[in-house]
């Protein structure tokens, strides 16, 4: 099994005390990976593999910081490329969890990424492609110029679109809603919209979203929905 920490956890523990002078246990690996990997997969739409790795941290780098929400700053190996990355933690219970703790309770602890560049990792990992899946004949022109939490999708109007924007809200309110009450009872669960708010600009409609703890996944099947409302010239995310 590839995950981030490499197929064997020991190994993983030498290389990051050695470059990092960091203690992980194997249980603390365990429960990262358990909630980094699908967290990671989702957001990106890439599966986890040889080519993705966490790496030696920079230079200077402050490496490890405790507390309430807890931070190892290190980098993610991305097909030969090295980008600073986050890795946070926090409990529910309110306890403090080190690295070295080997009485983890991954129902009890959280983990995420903060500084994840999606469009970034992307590209190094597929330079010649736009988007990590493909959407056939879509009827508007798409612009992708980032993937982050905070994620803003700009939608010119047509002439369909400019008679009936109050209908098409609703219509990506509605697909929005059954888009996270789906994935939460799914088995395989792709994350939800945290919240999401709407503006209207001349003959633009703006959609400014949390992405919460879904990603590509989330846009792999809204841009086919949008297409299909016929109401759009062209849609950038940004």
């Amino acid at each position: 099994m590839t995950t981030f920490f490499n197929s064997n956890l020991k190994e993983a523990i030498e290389y990051f005390q050695k470059s990092s002078n960091v203690i992980f246990s194997e249980e603390f690996l365990n429960c990262a990976d358990k909630k980094l990997t699908p967290d990671f997969e989702a957001k990106t739409g890439i599966k986890i593999n040889k080519h993705i790795q966490f790496s030696v941290p920079w230079p200077d780098m402050k490496v490890l910081e405790s507390g309430i929400v807890s931070k190892f700053n290190t980098t993610l190996y991305v097909n030969h490329n090295w980008n600073p990355i986050t890795v946070s933690w926090k409990s529910k219970s309110g306890r403090i969890y080190d690295t070295y703790d080997t009485d983890i309770d991954c129902d009890d602890i959280e983990f995420w990424f903060e500084g994840l560049d999606v469009v970034l990792i992307h590209k190094q990992m597929f330079p010649k492609e736009k988007l990590p899946f493909k959407l056939k004949n879509i009827s508007y022109e798409l612009v992708v110029t980032r993937f982050n939490i905070d994620c803003t999708i700009v939608m010119d109007l047509n002439i369909v679109g400019l008679k009936k924007t109050k209908e098409l809200i609703r219509e990506i309110d509605q697909y929005i809603n059954n888009y996270n009450i789906s994935s939460e009872k799914s088995k395989q669960f792709k994350g939800v919209i945290h919240n999401w708010k709407w503006s209207i600009e001349n003959e633009r409609l703006i959609c400014e979203l949390d992405m919460g703890s879904t990603g590509f996944h989330f846009f792999k099947k809204l841009l086919p929905f949008l297409s299909q409302t016929e109401c759009l010239n062209r849609v950038e995310i940004c």
